[in-house]
């Protein structure tokens, strides 16, 4: 099942070409002059009445093949969509634990964990996002705190927590027969893999940070691209936290056409701690600064006296 599954996903986009082109053809027989033309050229083999048949056959046969295309490329993007790597919805958890032979306190309870991580994820602090999942995996161990646990840990960084609890995950989905899960966690693989590779690779848009330390705002591990220009003498402020001795990494590079970029990184004081600029065509530099107790720290793109461009590429990650 999770192949086929994996195999309508893959071909939804030939489907819908080919859907395309098939309504093409039936839009342009229905018209007088295809037919009349076509007919043009048969008429020394066909007579009117066999090429009215042939030409209805072929209509009928055009419509249930498109419809068919429609219907299977639907279906391919729809399982995509619920195949993507995401946190699981409380919905999905109640499900679940419907199933479950808990107690009913322990349901609530990791419901009630469960829904106070989701909060914290909509506010960006994923520190207690996951200290509220794995309160809610200890209450009853679920394929979706499981799931999202391990999301929010690549999201971070942390490749060994991501791989241990996806790991969990997997091994839940399987015992189920969740080929959707699966998937899902296949795709969570292949994204904690590629965001841990290299500056090449899909990219979110830089977000737009606060103006000053008090007005950081928190940003999570990943590959960014700036969309938008900073004069010289602007900043952007980001915090994140992190637990004694993980590092905070980021790799920058300048455009290929060129330009300047810029990175900072600072304590919870706000103390300059390291920074460093790239110039020019295609530019790689590296800051990073390792955490001696579990603390918050800020960073920033800017200069004080050179712009930052946009273009440039920022992968930041938690070692």
């Amino acid at each position: 099942m999770v192949d086929l599954i994996r195999a309508l996903i893959q071909v939804k986009t030939p489907l819908t070409l080919f859907a395309f082109v098939s309504l093409v053809f039936l839009a342009a027989f229905r018209t007088r002059r295809v037919p009349e033309l076509f007919f043009e050229l048969a008429k020394g083999k066909l007579t009117r009445d066999e090429f009215a048949r042939l030409l209805h056959r072929f209509m009928l046969f055009g419509f249930v093949a498109f419809v068919l295309a429609c219907g299977i490329a639907v279906l391919g993007e729809v399982l995509a969509i619920k195949a993507q790597a995401k946190p699981a919805a409380l919905d999905d958890l109640r499900r679940e634990l419907q199933e479950s032979n808990a107690a009913a306190d322990q349901r609530d309870a990791a419901i009630k964990s469960y829904a106070d991580g989701l909060a914290f994820i909509q506010q960006r602090d994923f520190a207690q996002a996951i200290q509220s999942l794995r309160q809610s995996i200890a209450a009853i161990p679920t394929l979706s705190a499981q799931t999202t646990l391990a999301y929010l840990y690549q999201e971070q960084g942390d490749a060994a927590n991501a791989k241990k609890y996806a790991a969990a995950a997997e091994s839940l989905a399987s015992q189920r027969g969740d080929s959707i899960a699966q998937l899902r966690l296949e795709q969570l693989s292949d994204a904690r893999a590629d965001a841990a590779s290299t500056m090449v690779g899909d990219k979110r848009p830089f977000p737009k940070g606060g103006k000053s330390f008090e007005e950081a705002v928190a940003i999570s591990p990943g590959r960014y691209i700036t969309t938008w220009e900073l004069n010289g003498g602007q900043f952007q402020y980001y915090k994140m936290r992190l637990k004694a001795g993980q590092t905070l990494r980021i790799d920058f590079r300048t455009p290929d056409t060129g330009g300047r970029a810029y990175a900072s990184v600072y304590d919870s004081n706000g103390a300059l701690q390291q920074g460093d600029a790239a110039g020019g065509r295609s530019v790689l530099k590296t800051v990073r600064w390792s955490a001696s107790v579990d603390t918050i720290l800020y960073l920033s793109i800017g200069n004080d006296e050179w712009e930052n461009d946009a273009g440039d590429v920022y992968l930041i990650s938690i070692q």
